[in-house]
């Protein structure tokens, strides 16, 4: 007879119990499931959830928090989602806070200790991330000033603009600098700036192809020469294939803009860090 609807499956569930002992509806010690769980100790975070029960929701909120964080400090953001962060990573440290509160001896020590070593995580994201902010603003009030600078001036305002762009920067400049006025690292990366500061007149090939020879004497992997002229099509076409980036007047305002970046206007950061 042919079975339909609930019942039928009533019937087999039924069946398979009688079968398998009435424990078709639990996994079996070793099957998939069981190994999963195992696998997987954190639970995912709910924003919304008033309290941490447990510690696979502790782990999950941990997770959260320091995911939240890198976005927040790593990434290029527009104010919502700054604002969003901020909210998330604040609601989840008293959250952690609350739960750590009730708990006892080594327990307790070993959460507040990680939670700790976020906090000064955050405090030092915030100092470099304000640092990188002003020095940009700076690069961005000169830029403004830029037909008034001596090429002293010139020369320190590109250090402050590589600098924004998170570069290590050591000035070097004066007699003997083999065509480098600045020596920049970042990320094993090593490279050499070359300042030209004149009202008129173009660069040309001959003051590449020497400045080749600084990159390659200083086993640097790139040059940026920045001037306020232009580049003649020649010089233009002898970069092309060689490390050297060429940054004129316009070039050098979309530094700076990169250096300042979406967040550079934002307001004060949060008392919780």
């Amino acid at each position: 007879m042919e079975c339909l609807g609930p019942q039928c499956a009533s019937m087999l569930v039924e069946w398979l119990k009688e079968r398998t002992g009435g424990t078709a509806n639990r996994p079996s010690e070793g099957t998939a499931a069981s190994k999963q769980a195992l696998l997987w100790a954190s639970v995912p975070y709910q924003d919304e959830t008033p309290l941490i029960r447990s510690e696979g929701e502790l782990a999950g909120a941990f997770e959260h928090l320091e995911y939240a964080v890198f976005r927040r400090f790593q990434n290029q953001l527009t104010r919502a989602e700054r604002a969003r962060l901020d909210n998330t990573i604040k609601n989840t440290l008293y959250k952690i806070e609350r739960y750590a509160s009730r708990l006892e001896g080594d327990e307790r020590i070993r959460v507040e200790r990680d939670l700790g070593a976020i906090r000064e995580g955050i405090h030092q994201a915030r100092e470099r991330t304000e640092t990188l902010r002003r020095q940009a603003k700076r690069a961005d009030l000169k830029l403004a000033q830029l037909a008034s600078l001596t090429p002293e001036g010139f020369e320190e305002f590109v250090a402050e603009v590589f600098e924004a762009l998170g570069y290590e920067v050591e000035h070097v400049g004066g007699t003997g600098d083999e065509g480098a006025d600045l020596r920049l690292s970042r990320d094993g990366v090593r490279a050499v700036v070359q300042c030209k500061y004149h009202s008129r007149g173009v660069v040309g090939s001959p003051e590449l192809q020497k400045f080749l020879g600084t990159i390659h004497h200083t086993q640097s992997h790139k040059g940026y020469f920045v001037t306020t002229r232009t580049f003649s099509l020649a010089a233009e076409k002898f970069v092309a294939p060689h490390p050297i980036e060429l940054v004129d007047g316009p070039r050098l305002v979309e530094l700076v803009q990169d250096a300042i970046g979406p967040g550079a206007q934002r307001e004060p950061e949060p008392a919780w860090f």
